[in-house]
C-alpha cells in the first residue's frame, strides 16, 4: 500500500522509513472520478469483508516531519496528506494486508491525477512494516501522502481524494488547506519550547547562594510565555488539528501554572521566594504534562522537528 503510516505511542516513538517511489508529478490527464460514487466525509466510517476504514481528515501541509521522515517545503511542490483509522475485521492476520486493499488518487479539476508515494514505514514494537498482516482487530493509523503543485494547493475546492478499499471507491472533497495554520504552529511552538529550554538552562547551571539569577530568570520565562500566550490565542486550527491544538494550549497552561506562584513573589524575601520554587517544581505533574506533548506530536506531525519530546 502506498500509505505514510504514524502510530500514536509513547514519547519514544520511533519510525525507520524506507521512500521507495515519488509519484507526485501529474499523470497524463484522466477522466474525473465518476459523480455516482459514493461520498466519504470526515468522521465516517466505510466497511469491506474484512476491513473497517473511517477518514479522520485531508489536509494540505508545506511540509511532513516525523522523527525520521522529512519531506521538506518545495517551491513547486506541497502534500496532501489523508488520515484514516484502519481496522482489521477478519478472522485471521491474513484477512487484512492494508499495503492491499487501500489505495489512494487526488484529482484537480477533473483532469490532472496525482497518484501516492510508495512508502512503507516501521515503526516500534507496535507497527506494522511493509507487507506485514494487521492482527484481528487490531488498528492503527494511516497517513497517505500525496504530492500536489502549488496551484492545486491554492484551490482545495478543486480537489477530489478518491479512496479505493478492496475494490470499493469513494470520492472526498472535504480538503482543507492547512499550510498557514502549520507555518504559524511551527514559529510559535519553537518559541515556547525554546523558552522552556532556556529557563531550565538556566536554573540547572546556576549555583548561587544569591536569588537574584534564579529570579531574573522567572522573569525572562514569564516575559517569553506572555509572547507565546497571546501568539498561540491567535491561531485558528483546522477542525483535524483541534485535538492537538487543545493539547497544546493545555501543556501552555501547566507551564504558566508552573511560573506563576513563583512570580508571584519575585519581589519577596529569599526565604519565600525559595520556598516558592521548591512548591512549584513538587506541584507539577510531568507525567500529565508529558502525555500532552504526546497527544500534541501524534495528532500534529508536522511539530515533531520542535524537539517537544525532550522537554
Amino acid at each position: 500500500m502506498k500509505c505514510h503510516r504514524l502510530l500514536p505511542g509513547a514519547l519514544a516513538l520511533a519510525l525507520s522509513v524506507s521512500l521507495c517511489a515519488c509519484g507526485g508529478a501529474p499523470d497524463s490527464p484522466s477522466a474525473a472520478p465518476s459523480q455516482a460514487l459514493e461520498a466519504l466525509t470526515t468522521g465516517q466510517t466505510v466497511t469491506s469483508e474484512t476491513a473497517e476504514l473511517t477518514l479522520k481528515g485531508v489536509v494540505i501541509l508545506d511540509a511532513v516531519v516525523d522523527e525520521n521522515i522529512s519531506l521538506d517545503a518545495k517551491d513547486d511542490s506541497d502534500y496532501l496528506c489523508a488520515i484514516y483509522n484502519i481496522k482489521n475485521t477478519g478472522a485471521t492476520e491474513d484477512d487484512l494486508i492494508p499495503e492491499t486493499v487501500l489505495s489512494n488518487k487526488v484529482f484537480y479539476q477533473g483532469k490532472y491525477e496525482y497518484t501516492e508515494f510508495d512508502q512503507d514505514i516501521a515503526g516500534n514494537g507496535n507497527a506494522y512494516a511493509g507487507h506485514t498482516p494487521l492482527p484481528p482487530l487490531r488498528d492503527f493509523t494511516l497517513y497517505c501522502i500525496v504530492e500536489i503543485p502549488p496551484e492545486a494547493s491554492e484551490h482545495p475546492e478543486e480537489l477530489v481524494l478518491t479512496t479505493t478499499l478492496a475494490g470499493t471507491s469513494y470520492q472526498t472533497t472535504e480538503v482543507q488547506n492547512a499550510i498557514a495554520f502549520q507555518q504559524e504552529a511551527l514559529e510559535v511552538v519553537g518559541e515556547f519550547t525554546s523558552g522552556i529550554h532556556d529557563f531550565f538552562n538556566t536554573i540547572n547551571f546556576t549555583i548561587s547562594f544569591n536569588t537574584e539569577p534564579y529570579r531574573e530568570a522567572y522573569r525572562t520565562a514569564q516575559a517569553s510565555y506572555d509572547q507565546v500566550k497571546d501568539a498561540l490565542s491567535q491561531l485558528t486550527p483546522p477542525p483535524y488539528y483541534q485535538e492537538g491544538y487543545d493539547a497544546l494550549m493545555e501543556a501552555a497552561a501547566q507551564w504558566e501554572e508552573f511560573l506563576t506562584p513563583v512570580c508571584a513573589l519575585l519581589d519577596a524575601s529569599d526565604q519565600e521566594f525559595a520556598q516558592a520554587m521548591s512548591d512549584s517544581g513538587n506541584n507539577f505533574d510531568s507525567e500529565a504534562f508529558d502525555q500532552r506533548i504526546d497527544l500534541i506530536q501524534t495528532s500534529m506531525p508536522f511539530l515533531m522537528d520542535t524537539d517537544l519530546r525532550s522537554l
